[in-house]
């Protein structure tokens, strides 16, 4: 396949930068978008636009991203699917096991693979995290500590995303689920050990706040998610017995991403230091690219470009397991 058509449907926030990434991205081109809400006269230039999939032609098309809210999101990745074209759906993939692993059956039947949108991999400070503990760079990991909070905004439970019915959950479903993906990818293994959630602040009846404790032998993990923390946040630490890695930041206002590596008992090595003092430090800067980045990775995988590099777009496998284990997790929480 010399150029992938990509048809983008969904041109809300991140469907309108996928579609504005396939320009920046070799064999690649944006072929076709579709979204009833968004009238002609706002969509991308220079494309056909279409209010439903069902008015676009099939062959007019290689693949397609699905960037809709979580409640229509299966029935179209499926239409896609079944005629025969391989899509990138946006996490969560499905708001349950059993849609999760119907829709993983089905990108199945597809000669080319399918994948799930969970761009915090491509993070710059996280990609480079998880690359080095592929490596095993850190030794045996014995505990990781995630966060993610949004500060939110006074109009945020007029959103879909904190919608029960249309979200399917709560702040544990999304952002969570980023966190989750990133929890599994260090530690596949790992069982739930503790869960607790609070409600109140926004009228709409979703977890609001989640703490959760994870276990896998030696190793333990700690997930926080929030919609009432006020102050846009991520980071991630991971510790082994040999080092440490703590990326921080996402851009724009999650603030600059970082990346600290540190050695255990590096200080030993020169006493006029710190541990802190010791520490390498990776600053990527504001500027957020893990949808293009990620996306010029399916692109490539759909190209056939050979296999993917330790640091890979989420397979629907993958995307699967995440899902199965929020389910899980749902059931536990308080």
């Amino acid at each position: 396949m010399s150029e992938v058509r990509v048809a983008v449907i969904g041109t809300g926030l991140i469907g309108r930068q996928r579609a504005e990434a396939l320009g920046r991205i070799s064999g690649a081109a944006l072929a076709a978008t579709i979204d009833p809400f968004v009238p002609e006269s706002d969509s991308l230039a220079g494309v056909p636009h279409y209010a439903t999939l069902a008015e676009a032609p099939v062959d007019g098309f290689d693949a397609a991203v699905v960037a809709v809210p979580h409640d229509l999101a299966v029935e179209l990745a499926s239409t896609v699917l079944r005629a025969g074209r391989p899509v990138l759906i946006e996490k969560p993939l499905a708001t349950t096991a059993t849609e999760a692993r119907s829709l993983e059956a089905l990108a199945g039947t597809v000669p080319i693979p399918s994948f799930v949108g969970y761009n915090y991999r491509y993070l710059p400070a996280v990609r480079e995290l998880l690359r080095r503990v592929a490596a095993g760079e850190f030794g045996e990991l014995r505990s990781a500590d995630m966060i993610v909070g949004h500060g939110g905004h006074p109009n945020s439970a007029e959103g879909w995303k904190l919608d029960p019915v249309r979200a399917g959950g709560g702040v544990l479903l999304d952002p969570g689920v980023h966190l989750l993906d990133l929890l599994l990818q260090l530690a596949p293994s790992v069982t739930c050990a503790s869960i607790e959630a609070t409600r109140g602040f926004w009228p709409t009846g979703i977890e609001e706040d989640v703490a959760a404790t994870f276990r896998d032998g030696r190793f333990i993990a700690t997930l926080r998610v929030s919609h009432i923390r006020w102050v846009n946040t991520f980071r991630v630490e991971v510790f082994g017995e040999d080092g440490y890695a703590i990326a921080e930041g996402r851009g724009s206002n999650y603030g600059p991403m970082t990346l600290r590596l540190g050695r255990r008992w590096a200080w030993t090595d020169d006493a006029s230091i710190g541990q802190r003092e010791s520490e390498e430090l990776h600053d990527f800067g504001d500027r957020n690219d893990s949808l293009r980045d990620e996306l010029a990775d399916v692109i490539a995988i759909w190209r056939g470009a050979g296999d993917a590099p330790a640091v890979h777009p989420a397979t629907m496998h993958e995307a699967a397991g995440v899902t199965e284990l929020c389910e899980q997790l749902y059931g536990r929480m308080s």
